[in-house]
């Protein structure tokens, strides 16, 4: 169901909240952007940002890119965290699901990296710097915005990628098609509608779009199919070269038993090996990635959460495992 209370169920014309799933979608653009010579992948990032961003004279795009920048989590900082959902009980919780939210009031949190380019550590800071950065240079949230739309346009299959496939917009028209999202706050508890619980009038403005660029994307699932078919298959949004360069292992990544490279890593499910990304979000949990040896994209999007793991990974691991045992 999109939405338990009104009975209204969900088609392939739902938008999920792709979560981190959009970090591999962000990841090409930002990639894209080197292609153009707009960015450079090993400048420290105070070339685009100045002063602005704490470690922006040592953090580097490919540092962002790759986790290995070493910026502790903005989220938890005292200066930030009340006023997400799910603060911890007695932290003073100042949450509004309707007040703006802008990139100064994240970079309050935003500290000193520690030892950037030495170790992979997820990082949804660097994500956000990430997007800081391409903001910057594109000349503005609104410039970002427009450009993001012109690159994701090539995804489309047969005609151009539209809002009603992938977004970053919190519209009313998003709103009239968008999944609720539910989440379970312990085992076997009664589900939470993040949508209707903390008194949203709207898609919750700390969900997706600008300034949250760690997870900036919403849609369809079949829009995310297409996005990941046109980057790893049909290569209508990097050169085959990029997409080389982004999906091979960092060494830091490698050091610690992981794929990761930027903004995307491998899975392997019996015989079959995956790129790809996964995501979640109290409320909403995605994963997405392309058999590259036979060009095949599987995607789950799912409006649930659960506290000690990702319904999406859970539904997308039992169908690669059935998918593994056909012959072609």
């Amino acid at each position: 169901m999109a939405n338990r209370e009104s009975q209204t169920p969900a088609t392939d014309k739902t938008l999920f909240y792709y979560a981190s799933f959009g970090k591999q979608m962000l990841a090409a653009f930002a990639l894209h952007q080197v292609e153009a010579g707009v960015l450079d992948l090993d400048t420290p990032i105070s070339k685009y940002l100045g002063d602005e961003v704490a470690g922006s004279h040592v953090v580097t795009l490919r540092m962002l890119l790759t986790h290995t920048s070493g910026y502790p989590d903005a989220y938890s900082d005292p200066a930030v965290a009340p006023f997400l959902p799910f603060t911890p009980t007695g932290a003073g919780s100042q949450y509004d699901p309707n007040r703006p939210w802008a990139f100064a009031k994240i970079n309050a949190g935003i500290r000193d990296p520690i030892e950037p380019g030495a170790r992979e550590e997820y990082s949804n800071t660097g994500y956000l710097v990430l997007g800081r950065v391409l903001s910057k240079t594109a000349g503005g949230d609104k410039a970002l915005e427009r450009t993001i739309r012109r690159f994701l346009r090539r995804a489309g299959e047969v005609k151009p990628m539209t809002e009603n496939q992938v977004t970053f917009q919190r519209s009313e028209r998003a709103l009239r098609r968008f999944a609720h999202g539910y989440y379970t706050l312990k085992d076997n508890g009664p589900l939470v509608d993040i949508f209707t619980a903390y008194g949203a009038k709207g898609i919750p403005t700390d969900l997706y779009g600008m300034p949250f660029t760690d997870g900036l994307f919403a849609g369809t699932a079949l829009g995310a199919a297409q996005f990941l078919d046109a980057l790893f298959v049909r290569h209508r949004l990097l050169s085959p070269r990029t997409v080389d360069a982004m999906i091979t292992p960092t060494p830091q990544s490698a050091a610690s038993g992981g794929s990761y490279g930027m903004g995307t890593e491998r899975a392997v499910v019996g015989d079959r090996i995956w790129q790809g990304h996964r995501g979640s979000y109290p409320g909403f949990s995605a994963q997405g990635a392309t058999d590259l040896e036979r060009g095949v994209t599987l995607v789950v999007v799912t409006n649930r959460y659960m506290p000690k793991y990702s319904p999406a990974d859970v539904i997308w691991e039992q169908l690669a495992e059935t998918y593994a045992r056909t012959e072609s």
